[in-house]
């Protein structure tokens, strides 16, 4: 049995080691202002932070990394900030619904930088090494819209002094 743990923790740092330095695969959904983006494609020339999560509960996880971000570059245009709601494809007939409820909680100068993907999101759970649904994961892309930096759940000082680190250094 311990065996399978080590095993499942080795897999899991090849899946780390193996988003790191690789491009962000292409989202393309509605942001909650009702504009069409493309990550990262929106976000070339910047550094940018892209927070997704799959469940309402994991907002306060992706909250503990994107207030330090925002409090640290959010007055610099090289930055920016996008939270991917992952929703399941069952729920797009009420993506009206969904998406008027997350407007009525978000504040309007942060719709143009929250996009709702509903669909099947597997392959991006694959391709990211985002396996706990119920955790928020956070990339940070440097200005070509490469993953350089990968954290998941809630901040630590230590992690996010690095991840305010890792950003700077990509500026």
């Amino acid at each position: 049995m311990r065996g399978d743990f080590i095993k499942a923790e080795q897999n899991s740092s090849k899946i780390e080691y193996e988003v790191i330095g690789q491009p962000f695969p292409e989202i393309i959904s509605k942001s909650l202002a009702g504009k069409v983006v493309t990550l990262p494609e929106s976000v070339k020339g910047k550094v940018a932070l892209v927070c997704i999560a799959f469940v309402r509960s994991s907002q306060s996880m992706i909250d503990s990394w994107a207030q330090p971000f925002e409090q640290e570059f959010g007055k610099d245009s090289m930055f920016a900030v996008y939270e991917v709601p992952m929703i399941n494809k069952g729920w797009k007939v009420l993506s009206w619904m969904i998406d008027s409820g997350m407007r009525g909680g978000i504040p309007v100068e942060k719709h143009d930088n929250v996009i709702t993907f509903y669909g099947d999101y597997s392959g991006y759970q694959e391709t990211l090494g985002m396996e706990n649904t119920n955790l928020a994961y956070v990339f940070l892309l440097d200005p070509e819209g490469i993953v350089r930096w990968k954290g998941q759940g809630y901040s630590s000082p230590e992690t996010e002094k690095e991840l305010l680190k890792t950003a700077m250094t990509l500026k």
